[in-house]
């Protein structure tokens, strides 16, 4: 994913002089999910893959009573793998889940509805054990690294990193000043 690089600019807080609680950002769909935490400075990224079957395209209009089983006779209608599907589902949430720490506030993106499944099993979980967090949920289209970091350092409260070009760069009256770096871990 990335190194660690890291670099301060004159005038930035030192560390210990402003606590922030640790952040968590999970961009998750059915086939994968990103996983990026914020804790003093540093961002650490994970990809999780799932084992989740796609699901089964309709075959068009089909001429029967579903609620027939193929070949005849009695029974539960059929279904397209969907039992399967949930039981993969439900699993790689849980894998994702034990992948954040007990204690971030979490920010959960997605473009469907597993991110929202997700939110549900964490605050379940969370209601279980005691524990109290900030849990936010939004729909999000797929983010690249870099997006995802400016996120989640939105997210954590974190100064957001702004280039300007021309004149611009100079209306501050600070003069110029190198960009900060973030150190990004590949796991954390």
């Amino acid at each position: 994913m990335g190194t660690f690089v890291t670099a301060a600019r004159p005038g930035d807080p030192t560390p210990g002089d402003e606590q922030t609680r640790p952040s968590t950002l999970i961009w998750i769909d059915a086939r994968n999910a990103i996983i990026a935490r914020w804790q003093d400075d540093h961002v650490g990224l994970v990809r999780a893959e799932s084992e989740v079957p796609a699901r089964r395209r309709a075959t068009g209009h089909v001429r029967h009573d579903p609620s027939v089983r193929h070949g005849g006779g009695g029974g539960s209608p059929q279904n397209a793998g969907e039992p399967q599907r949930q039981e993969h589902l439900k699993r790689f949430l849980t894998d994702v889940e034990l992948r954040v720490a007990p204690g971030d506030d979490l920010l959960i993106l997605g473009s469907g509805t597993v991110h929202e499944r997700l939110r549900r099993q964490i605050s379940k979980s969370d209601a279980h054990h005691g524990r109290h967090r900030r849990i936010t949920c939004e729909a999000a289209a797929p983010l690249t690294e870099r997006q995802l970091i400016a996120r989640l350092r939105d997210f954590a409260g974190q100064e957001t990193r702004r280039r300007t070009i021309g004149a611009y760069r100079w209306s501050e009256g600070a003069g110029p000043q190198r960009p900060r770096k973030i150190k990004v871990m590949s796991e954390f």
